[in-house]
């Protein structure tokens, strides 16, 4: 077992947290319910922006939830099944006719697709690939160095399971397991089946779940620390660093293990999950954990939720997730819906202004010197400043736990001097671990897109 603790990184002190604990837990309560059916669910492909599709199916075609929809052109075999039984109502596409999503009209008797269950002590590792390529389940698996869908047809020397969470606003991954601690110690015994070597769990030091507790033929690592001591890629330095490209490493959360569990005891594609609302611009009464499934209507979370005045809408938390529209749906893999308010003017003078209610991890305003720990902030959309060249790494290396020189890296790339950027840890990491550094950073560079396009460039060279 290996404890990874960390002191450099932010727990951002952001206004607008949820409270309580989620439906699943007690029961569903008349403020804050949602309806069992949408009208419309969808898939949503807006992640996969790297991928081709292959569309199997048109619209009005009648499907059956865990239906195939569409097969990656570079990679047959692995399909994104329907996350609803219903009729297909609309086929999204953007630029070049990417598609974005495809818009499922609930029926009011939900079909479902079966496929017989399988014990996976009982088949072979090629057996039990295929069973869960045709479930869909290898798009809820990724693969590192870079960040990308897994390829079904080269095992992982390791496997990581991210039993944790740290990022603002996320729900604990305990939540995600309980009540399916079954369908995670299957989802974990198939994992076992899927790699050369070894398992790895990670969860929060002191965690109780008997989920994570109990878990069988895996290596259960603690962890402890400031956001963001669940990404995957400090657990991964600590624990099997990654030296070359030629590595494989497959990266799990705990809620995919469920997946894979449930697909494997019953046949069907498992679509709950726990997310959160929240933010400042969410009304107070309205902030909170709920039980809904994939593909939900931004539209049925907002209503009657978000504070009057411009407010940006976001799937995904508020340092890595992305702005939507009402007519959108909760992201692929996001847990959090939240709620900024969105600011356009400026304001005059506010560099003369002694900044008592302002956030500064540098105490450039007088809030770092008389605040106290547990204060709060309320959080807008706006940069308080243009963007401008890089001065001085220093506050970006205090929120950056990992081994590697921040602001060296991202020149690396902007210059595309991919040899240099491999030599300071690119193959080390991904976008999200640039979400506090761009927090942060006092020069306002977009760190987290730009390690986001590097990391796809580079990878288009070395995996094709």
């Amino acid at each position: 077992m290996v404890h990874i603790k960390i002191t450099k990184g932010l727990d951002i002190p952001l206004n607008g947290k949820p409270k309580g604990i989620p439906s699943i837990l007690l029961p569903r309560s008349e403020e804050g319910s949602f309806p069992p059916h949408p009208q419309q669910i969808a898939l949503d492909l807006t992640p996969f922006e790297e991928l081709t599709f292959k569309l199997l199916v048109r619209l009005d075609d009648r499907v059956k939830r865990g239906q195939p929809l569409l097969e990656d052109k570079g990679c047959p075999g692995r399909l994104f099944v329907s996350p609803a039984g219903g009729v297909v109502r609309e086929i999204r596409r953007g630029l070049k006719r990417r598609l974005l999503s495809i818009i499922i009209e609930v029926g009011e008797e939900e079909d479902i697709q079966r496929l017989p269950p399988l014990d996976p002590h009982h088949i072979s590792s090629q057996e039990l690939i295929e069973h869960l390529k045709s479930g869909g389940l290898f798009t809820h698996i990724r693969q590192r160095p870079f960040n990308v869908l897994a390829n079904p047809g080269k095992l992982p020397r390791s496997i990581f399971v991210k039993g944790i969470e740290s990022a603002p606003f996320r729900p604990p991954a305990e939540w995600q397991v309980e009540k399916y601690e079954k369908e995670f110690h299957v989802g974990l015994a198939a994992l076992t089946k899927l790699t050369q070597g070894t398992v790895h769990l990670v969860y929060r030091q002191g965690s109780t779940c008997k989920a994570f507790l109990d878990a069988k033929n895996v290596q259960k690592h603690t962890a402890e620390g400031p956001h963001p001591i669940a990404n995957v890629s400090l657990h991964i330095a600590q624990i099997d660093p990654i030296r070359s490209a030629e590595d494989v490493i497959w990266t799990v959360t705990a809620h995919a293990v469920v997946r894979i569990g449930h697909f494997l005891l019953y046949g069907d594609y498992f679509v709950p999950r726990i997310v959160s609302i929240a933010g400042s611009g969410i009304l107070e009464r309205q902030r909170g954990y709920f039980k809904i499934r994939e593909g939900w209507p931004i539209s049925s979370l907002a209503a009657g939720r978000v504070c009057e005045g411009p407010i940006r809408l976001i799937s995904g938390d508020p340092l890595t997730g992305h702005a939507v529209e009402a007519e959108d749906v909760v992201g692929y893999e996001d847990t959090v819906f939240c709620a900024l308010p969105e600011k356009v003017d400026r304001e005059f003078l506010h560099f003369f202004r002694l900044g008592r209610w302002k956030y500064s991890l540098s105490r450039a305003y007088l809030s770092g010197h008389v605040s106290h720990s547990d204060e709060e902030y309320d959080f807008t959309t706006s940069l308080r400043g243009e963007h401008r060249p890089f001065i001085d790494s220093s506050l970006l290396d205090q929120v950056m736990p990992l081994n590697i020189p921040t602001m060296h890296l991202v020149k690396a790339i902007l210059a595309d001097d991919y040899d240099l950027a491999t030599e300071l840890g690119l193959l080390e990491v991904d976008s999200e671990d640039f979400a506090l550094p761009t927090f942060v950073c006092p020069s306002k560079v977009e760190m987290v897109e730009i390690i986001k396009r590097g990391l796809q460039r580079y990878a288009a060279d070395v995996l094709r």
